[in-house]
Order: structure tokens, then C-alpha cells, then sequence
């Protein structure tokens, strides 16, 4: 798994996941959060660049993290059920997933939205060009894949959801397994593309708390052989609104399997992965009506038959947002 970071955003709790788009013209937020941050992991390219064997889990790394995010909202037609955006997406935000989109969302009834949408560079970042290169300094490339989008909330105005994506990735200098034969080496060929989807259940506990559980199926055909995988898993969201106070905690877990053996371990790699997401928020903050201010905190790991792709993440962050 490349380099990733841990969400770095607020947890927007407004009802822009339902299907009900909002009044005519434009709307939308703007945040901006300040945290701290920490990962342990092998494809972190700020980790030291000489390793001198592939036996152990990487080291840790830690940094200030700042980010501005929001999404901006434009809605129109006689029924005022059409709708396009580009920014980060609440609904996401809310269980700790973070993408830059741009789409279009119709809405069908005051219960059910269907919505395309495009998501640039959402693998971006670096990673090594090798990462299995050892007693030799390694290099950084970058990491860049573009995903479309298709959700279907609120099927046949029912609670349940779809959301479906097609995904691409690709590395701009790969040279995995640069060590070994070059049959070996495009096993380990970390290029290609996937299919993403999620069907979930919202389910209204009362008038002010919503759990919403989710299942999971991901698959991605790689270059390599033995980077091609398939992942199955679960989440779970609870939210809870107290007059101006909005919580939100979600859960995830992923079974990953990998179709073939790996040639560096003589292995075949299966990971679970596991996260946990909590926001805050408090509306009209210091008494401002279109201002909130945010909390949150996550923690994201990785636990590998392969030690070396063991990781692990947190991070914790607070901000403001305003709203218009």
C-alpha cells in the first residue's frame, strides 16, 4: 500500500447526505482545521531512505498538519433538484474519508438523489520508487489515479444507499524489486485500476440520532500480479445531534488478499486494516450564526502477515467553518 495521510478535515454534520438539495442558487463551507499527525510506515518517503533489511515495520513520523477544504454548491430547475458541486463531500467527511470531487447531483423525490462525479488525483502523493531497496539510498516518484463516481442515496426513497467508483493508479517511476529478475520485478508492478462500492443502511434511532452500517467490496487489478488484490470489510456511523452539538464516530475493517505470492517474502500478502473516526461540532460558534467550530481525531492501521507492511496513523485536529 502506497503513501497515505490521515484525514485531515472537519466533520461537517449538516444533511447534505440526504436527497433534499436546498434552496436556489449558491451555497456551501469553507474550513479550515490545524492538527498533528503521526505515521509509522515502510512508504513513508519523510522515513529514512536507507533500510537495511526487510524484516521490520517502519519508523515514525510525526508533523504539523494545516488544511483548507469546503465545497462549494450551485442548485437549480423549476423543482430546484438539480445540482452541481466541487470540493470535499459532507456525507464523506462525516466517517473520516476525504476526496476532492466535482459532479452533478439530480434529485429524484425529497428522499432519493442520484449523482456523478470526478475525483483528480485521489491516490496523490509519493511513494518509493523501490521500497524493498536495501543498503542503497531510495527514491521518491510520485503516485497519482483519478476515480469516477456514481452514488444512488436513498434507493427508491428507502434508506438504503449506493455508492460506486472506478479508480485508477499509477506510479511515474516504478522499480519494486529492483534487486531481483526482472520476472519478479513485474510481479511487483504497482500500476492499475479498481472498482469501489458501498452499500449502506441509514438507520433513524430518533429524531436526533442516526446509525447508519455499511458493507464494503473493493477489487484492483494491478500491473503485478502479486499487487492485485481484493478487499472486503464493514463500516459502522453513529451520529448524535444536541441542540447547537453535533458528534459523529465511525468505525471500519477491511480483509485484504492478494492474488499472488509476493517475490521479495515468498508469501502471498493478506492485511486487515482497521480505522476510527470521531468529530465534533458546535454551531454558531462564539455566538456567529454562519460560523462553526470543529474537533476531531482518527487512528488508521494495518496489521500485515508481512511485517514490512505493517502501518499505523492518528491524528487529531481542531477548526472552524463557515457556512453561506
Amino acid at each position: 500500500m502506497e503513501k497515505k495521510y490521515l484525514v485531515c478535515c472537519m466533520a461537517l454534520f449538516s444533511g447534505q447526505a440526504l436527497a433534499e438539495l436546498g434552496e436556489s442558487g449558491f451555497s456551501g463551507e469553507i474550513s479550515a482545521l490545524i492538527g498533528f499527525g503521526s505515521e509509522e510506515s515502510n512508504f513513508n518517503t519523510d522515513s529514512d531512505k536507507t533500510i537495511n533489511n526487510v524484516d521490520n515495520s517502519g519508523q515514525s513520523k510525526s508533523e504539523v498538519l494545516a488544511a483548507p477544504l469546503g465545497q462549494l454548491r450551485y442548485t437549480f430547475g423549476q423543482l430546484d433538484n438539480h445540482q452541481v458541486f466541487i470540493g470535499t463531500s459532507r456525507e464523506d467527511i462525516a466517517v473520516g474519508d476525504f476526496a476532492l470531487e466535482a459532479g452533478y447531483r439530480f434529485g429524484l423525490t425529497e428522499d432519493s438523489s442520484v449523482a456523478v462525479s470526478f475525483l483528480p488525483t485521489i491516490m496523490g502523493g509519493e511513494t518509493w520508487e523501490d521500497p524493498y531497496l536495501v543498503g542503497a539510498e531510495r527514491k521518491a516518484t510520485d503516485i497519482s489515479g483519478n476515480a469516477f463516481r456514481f452514488q444512488y442515496n436513498g434507493i427508491m426513497d428507502s434508506p438504503f444507499s449506493l455508492d460506486l467508483a472506478y479508480y485508477t493508479q499509477d506510479i511515474d517511476v516504478e522499480h519494486s524489486g529492483s534487486q531481483y529478475t526482472s520476472t519478479q520485478q513485474k510481479l511487483l508492478d504497482r500500476s492499475g485500476n479498481g472498482l469501489y462500492s458501498k452499500a449502506s443502511y441509514k438507520y433513524m434511532i430518533d429524531s436526533t440520532s442516526l446509525l447508519q452500517p455499511a458493507l464494503i467490496y473493493k477489487t484492483f487489478s494491478a500491473d503485478g500480479e502479486a499487487m492485485s488484490s481484493k478487499s472486503y470489510g464493514a463500516e459502522l456511523s453513529y451520529m448524535k445531534f444536541v441542540s447547537k452539538h453535533a458528534f459523529s464516530i465511525s468505525g471500519k475493517y477491511l480483509n485484504i488478499s492478494y492474488d499472488a505470492s509476493h517475490p521479495v517474502f515468498d508469501i502471498e500478502q493478506k492485511n486487515y486494516e482497521y480505522s476510527l473516526f470521531a468529530g465534533y461540532e458546535y454551531d454558531q460558534f462564539m455566538g456567529w450564526d454562519d460560523w462553526a467550530f470543529n474537533a476531531i481525531a482518527g487512528y488508521d492501521a494495518k496489521s500485515s502477515n508481512i511485517t514490512f507492511f505493517d502501518e499505523t496513523q492518528y491524528m487529531v485536529g481542531v477548526g472552524v467553518t463557515y457556512k453561506f
